[in-house]
């Protein structure tokens, strides 16, 4: 898969497919009760990082576009979304820098762990808003996949979901 521009600004495309990925690996998941795997999204479709079977993963991601395209937008929200870990870390890095501003070494220790805290929890609410409006586009209108490919590459296994817009 080649990169672009486009992948790296989240335009609509990557924003439809990480949308897609989702809800695919959510249904995948439900088929596959221990599924082990994580996904990359870009302006031409997304790359599951692990060994599926291609059958399941094909069922998966049409019964995941048919349903986006029904109006279930809430599939395109993943809990375990990297969105969610870099809103996290940002909150409590944020957080602690704050923290660390105080000039009283108590206030300061206790200012930082506390902001730390408070960054972890709202890492995740906070995580699914950022994916609700700015990482994921569930509108899926027009979009259909047109390939999926399994690819071994020094032992680590990809498949590559091609998708395009009409």
């Amino acid at each position: 898969m080649k990169l672009n521009i486009d992948d790296i600004l989240l335009s609509r495309r990557v924003r439809q497919n990480h949308a897609l990925e989702h809800a695919t690996i959510t249904i995948l998941s439900r088929m596959i009760p221990d599924l082990s795997v994580s996904a990359r999204s870009f302006a031409n479709g997304f790359i599951v990082f692990g060994d599926v079977d291609l059958t399941l993963l094909r069922q998966a991601t049409d019964e995941a576009l048919h349903r986006l395209q029904a109006g279930e937008a809430e599939l395109a929200i993943h809990p375990n979304c990297g969105t969610n870990i870099v809103v996290g870390v940002s909150l409590v890095t944020l957080g602690t820098l704050l923290g660390m501003a105080s000039s009283h070494t108590r206030v300061r220790a206790a200012s930082a762990a506390a902001s730390s805290i408070a960054g972890l929890m709202a890492a995740r609410p906070l995580g699914e808003y950022v994916q609700r409006h700015f990482t994921t586009l569930p509108d899926l209108k027009g979009v259909r996949v047109t390939d999926i490919s399994r690819r071994k590459f020094f032992g680590l296994t990809t498949v590559e979901v091609r998708t395009v817009q009409e």
